[in-house]
């Protein structure tokens, strides 16, 4: 039986900023990616790489897949990875890669909305203010900067984002009864999305056929978005002597993504996002705020 590592905060930051930098650079990955595969083709691939490290990872630690979660495995497989990143990949395939980014990153608030839809409680005072903050940021991304407007410049693709959003905050909901180790329940719900997607590539998703650049940027993302990263911020918030400092690196990652998007992908920032994540990130500190009393 392992036992809990002893505190450390100086490893837990190494390990959370880590992981916040390769986070930070997915989203170029994605964008580059779809130059040379579908969102299918990519999610496939990735899928696979990431299943494939994650058992790894297990046998490395000892660990095995119990056999009586495998139903549960197929339910939130289907939710996320299959659901979450083939919209997530569509919204990177529709937009920029900055403004899929922002958008995305809204994801806490829906968390919220639909925590309390579930829990049947009016979202507090202090969320609705963070929600508004939020959806302004939000407004201002998807219309592109023409607030005074209902015209979206991609409604389509502005959709996908936003319902991405709501796949992944429900997959994060259900996760928080599930009884399996969390990398034991990542692996298990990636292995069985992974047939799932071959059939859907194989009948509408464009083929098996990618050339080089597409698989090697879907392995990149296999890699760090979905595998490796993951198990790196677990680990800096085991070693955590205060979760919170960990937890508030992740605001970090978009900040840095618009820098590399603008270095690697070659987007010009526009200043609808220059504008629109920074309304996004402060709702989420708002959310997050817990005071002077609440620290203590």
């Amino acid at each position: 039986m392992q036992t809990a590592p002893l505190h450390d905060q100086r490893k837990a930051v190494g390990y959370g900023l880590a992981a916040v930098a390769l986070w930070a650079t997915v989203g170029s990955a994605f964008k580059l990616t779809l130059r040379h595969a579908t969102p299918v083709q990519l999610l496939f691939c990735a899928a696979l790489v990431s299943a494939l490290l994650l058992v790894v990872i297990l046998i490395a630690r000892g660990e095995t897949l119990p056999r009586r979660f495998w139903l549960r495995a197929a339910v939130m497989g289907l939710v996320n990875p299959v659901a979450y990143y083939l919209l997530l990949f569509s919204a990177y395939d529709r937009l920029p890669a900055q403004e899929a980014l922002a958008l995305n990153y809204s994801w806490p608030l829906m968390l919220m909305l639909l925590g309390s839809a579930v829990q049947r409680q009016w979202p507090r005072g202090r969320d609705m203010v963070a929600g508004a903050i939020c959806y302004a940021g939000i407004w201002c991304v998807a219309t592109r900067g023409d607030v005074l407007s209902l015209h979206f410049a991609d409604p389509l693709g502005v959709g996908l984002a936003l319902a991405s959003t709501v796949a992944w905050a429900a997959s994060w909901i259900a996760s928080r009864s599930d009884p399996r180790p969390p990398v034991v329940g990542l692996a298990q719900n990636f292995l069985v999305a992974v047939p799932v997607l071959a059939v859907v590539v194989a009948t509408k998703g464009g083929g098996f056929v990618v050339d080089g650049y597409g698989l090697m940027g879907s392995a990149y993302v296999g890699a760090f978005e979905m595998g490796v990263t993951f198990v790196l911020w677990l680990l800096a918030l085991r070693h955590a002597a205060n979760p919170a400092v960990v937890g508030n690196l992740s605001f970090l990652a978009p900040v840095a993504s618009l820098f590399i998007i603008r270095l690697v992908v070659g987007e010009p920032l526009q200043s609808s996002t220059l504008v629109g994540l920074p309304l996004i990130l402060t709702g989420l500190v708002v959310q997050n705020w817990k005071g002077r009393r609440g620290r203590a």
